[in-house]
């Protein structure tokens, strides 16, 4: 019995642990493009949110048919990460013509060179939002990662359709590299035996 309370205190501590060690830092974080106005993003252990009160086209924004935004930042951790998770979630849906072309790409800034990225085209078929894994070709503490999402809308020959792209958030996740973590899981079945 003292054993399996010694046992559980020490992998409670060692999990506790490596999921403390695995916090994500982001820095030099950059939102620019001509629907970025009033863009601004917050951050957590291991996440960053983009926010956009301002990225919408088409219809109810017309003249504005196109638009864009870019952002780039820096995200360091003291454990690898080995992937990150993407939402896109944009307001209300797309519709009519809307489309949103978006582009990521993350670059490893210890070992330099692209260990990521993705391309995906959204149009009023999509579901939404969109997730996404997008699995590092090798884990890295300190990467740049760029965005840039193209929304276009453009004005439909058939006046009854209505046409919007709009993005209202950008989630991102980093995934901490699994092996501490898997090693401190294998732990559990043994505690179950005992």
């Amino acid at each position: 019995m003292r054993l399996k309370f010694f046992a559980t205190t020490f992998l409670t501590l060692a999990l506790t642990a490596a999921v403390a060690s695995a916090d994500v830092t982001f820095s030099n974080v950059v939102i620019r493009g001509s629907l970025s106005t009033g863009a601004t993003f917050a951050t957590t252990t291991s996440d960053i949110d983009f926010s956009f009160p301002d990225a919408i086209v088409g219809d109810p924004v017309a003249p504005r048919r196109v638009g864009s935004i870019v952002i780039t930042y820096e995200a360091q951790s003291d454990d690898p990460v080995n992937q990150d998770q993407l939402a896109l979630l944009a307001l209300g849906a797309l519709s009519g013509s809307g489309t949103i072309y978006f582009n990521e790409v993350v670059e490893d800034l210890v070992n330099p060179g692209v260990i990521a990225s993705y391309n995906v085209v959204l149009d009023a078929n999509s579901q939404l939002p969109h997730v996404a894994t997008l699995n590092f070709s090798r884990p890295s503490t300190h990467v740049k990662v760029k965005k840039t999402a193209i929304l276009t809308a453009i004005d439909s020959i058939d006046q009854q359709i209505f046409d919007l792209a709009s993005i209202a958030l950008i989630e991102q996740r980093f995934v901490p590299e699994p092996a501490a973590l898997a090693l401190l899981l294998a732990g559990l079945p043994l505690l179950r035996r005992r």
